[in-house]
């Protein structure tokens, strides 16, 4: 029994390899069109779009909009309306509830993407199978640039964690839905076990099984672990938690070799697990140790020896997770910030690890940018944008959203070409506008890391709310801090707050100075807030992984569980 586990675990080890090399390799060749496609981005945007109208000419929107008419870009402007989810409602219950095709493309569409719900209702995007390209393009490059991490650190081959969402279900027409993430892990569902710690199995199931325990539990056992992936670094500390606040369960699990009978999930996926399950006390006492004596700094390469690389996003709002993740890790680890995403395309993705720069991605969508800061006559094509300028972004993606406002705010830093390398600024429907003052995410993040900096306590997350049944209206700033706040730190940090936010924005200080605003109120809350508010959006429909803070309450339930979690005292 032992050879054979050994020539098993010997053919695993080859297998993941060849994947590996296999799919870097693509990477790299995807990764190198993308640098030759930016020089010439301006002609190809322009054939990708007309290409694509003329494909779609004959769908009953290409007839509404006449489509057949259309042979500029400027055309296409003119007679094509800007849009939003409330266009396409209507199309996408047709396809998805009687299985109508021929709609909004000529192609089949195959699955609905959900949106993630941070700050609306979910919605369900229609994606034909075409679009999932540019998908596998970008996961091989940040495959490639995670094999060249390992390398650096002397390592040939090794399993990760993807934290990815693995939920599918199905329409009333049969098509399949739910994460775009689960689609890409059920088209190379052969590979998920050669690269990722995770079993084939898990794929398709969401609802009634507890991912966290699967998650946290075969992460723990792969002692090889070299890289952690998740949609946002937060999806990363949550588990941290979760490991440290379970350990003994999860620890007797893998020395016994068997799932927790008090973990939910059906009957036959628990016994498709248990069948492969073996029992590992040696990785058991090696892992007991770790939890038990080793220092939160640098208890993750204490657990995994080889991890190499944290893939997500830690930039911006999620500075903070990526922080605390550094600190985990210890040193020795690369962060690789991934793609700039959202479910209607991929936008944008990083080009090397500790990159904070997303280059756009170049054929998976065609792409608009109204200027925020000054008006335009038409919205600017990317060769016409300018460093420092904040643009809204407009996507014509391949499944049949045509100029479609995500209301997304992107910085451009810089270029390589003609391609812009861009950061994500705020979310149009976050920003704060009363009475003149008009708050945007990126003042918010901004003014937070200053405040940080300058009151030098640890905050793990946090959201503002507009308070305007008080008068004047004021700020109420929700902080999860390791400290525990005294009365007089709590005056004293908010006029710190509010002097940090005063640099970033003038007109708040200057509405403070004649009143017009009352001083913000810092709101420390209980710990493990934020992970209820997190737990509470799922509960609400939106996935475990892809789930951000918002940054501004908009919600009278969302407010509500802060203020129930709110110190007093």
């Amino acid at each position: 029994m032992e050879n054979g586990e050994s020539k098993m675990h010997l053919l695993d080890k080859i297998l993941n390899f060849t994947v590996l090399k296999m799919v870097s390799i693509y990477g790299g060749m995807c990764q190198r069109k993308q640098f030759r496609d930016s020089r010439k981005i301006d002609k190809l945007s322009e054939k990708l779009l007309l290409n694509h109208v003329k494909k779609n000419r004959n769908t009953e929107y290409g007839k509404k909009y006449g489509f057949a008419d259309i042979h500029t870009i400027k055309d296409y402007q003119d007679k094509v309306p800007m849009t939003t989810y409330e266009d396409y409602r209507e199309y996408s219950d047709r396809i998805a509830e009687k299985g109508e095709q021929n709609l909004l493309t000529a192609d089949k569409v195959v699955f609905f993407a959900k949106t993630s719900g941070t700050s609306g209702e979910m919605k369900r995007i229609p994606v034909i199978k075409k679009a999932t390209k540019t998908c596998r393009q970008t996961f091989s490059i940040f495959m490639h640039i995670m094999d060249k991490e390992i390398k650096k650190r002397g390592i040939k081959c090794g399993k990760g964690l993807n934290t990815a969402e693995v939920e599918i279900n199905y329409t009333k027409s049969g098509i399949s839905e739910g994460f775009i993430s689960a689609y890409g892990m059920k088209s190379a569902a052969f590979a998920v076990p050669l690269v990722g710690c995770l079993p084939k199995e898990l794929i398709g199931y969401g609802e009634g099984v507890d991912m966290k325990y699967l998650k946290a539990l075969y992460a723990l056992k792969d002692r090889d672990l070299v890289y952690m992936a998740a949609v946002f670094m937060s999806n990363i500390t949550d588990l941290m938690t979760y490991i440290f606040e379970n350990k003994d369960m999860l620890i007797n699990d893998i020395e016994n070799g068997s799932i927790n009978d008090s973990v939910e999930m059906p009957d036959d996926l628990r016994a498709k697990l248990n069948k492969k399950l073996r029992p590992d006390k040696k990785r058991a006492d090696e892992l007991r140790k770790v939890l038990n004596e080793h220092p939160y700094s640098g208890i993750m390469t204490a657990m995994w020896k080889k991890l190499s690389v944290m893939i997500g996003i830690g930039t911006g709002e999620f500075e903070g997770f990526a922080k605390k993740l550094r600190d985990y890790c210890g040193g020795n680890v690369a962060f690789y910030y991934e793609t700039y995403s959202s479910s209607e395309a991929l936008i944008a993705n990083a080009q090397a690890a500790e990159c904070e720069d997303y280059l756009m991605l170049t054929d998976g969508a065609f792409f608009e940018f109204i200027p925020v800061e000054e008006e335009a006559e038409r919205p600017l094509m990317r060769h016409e944008l300018e460093v420092g300028k904040l643009y809204e972004l407009v996507i014509t993606n391949l499944s049949g959203l045509y100029r479609y406002r995500i209301k997304d705010v992107i910085k451009v830093t810089g270029f390589e070409g003609k391609n812009p390398l861009i950061r994500f600024a705020y979310r149009k429907n976050q920003v704060i506008n009363i009475t003149g003052v008009k708050l945007t995410a990126e003042h918010i993040t901004n003014a937070m890391r200053a405040f940080e900096q300058a009151t030098n306590i640890h905050i793990s997350d946090y959201t503002l709310y507009p308070d305007t049944s008080h008068s004047p209206w004021r700020l109420m700033l929700f902080i999860e801090t390791e400290e525990e706040l005294s009365e007089e730190q709590k005056t004293r940090f908010a006029a710190i707050f509010d002097e940090k936010l005063s640099e970033m924005n003038k007109e708040h200080g200057r509405m403070l100075n004649i009143g017009e605003t009352s001083p913000s109120l810092i709101c420390p809350v209980e710990k493990n807030t934020f992970r209820k508010y997190r737990e509470y959006r799922v509960k609400q429909g939106a996935s475990q992984n892809q789930i951000k803070t918002s940054r501004v309450i908009n919600s009278p339930d969302v407010l509500k569980l802060f203020m129930d979690h709110t110190k007093t005292g």
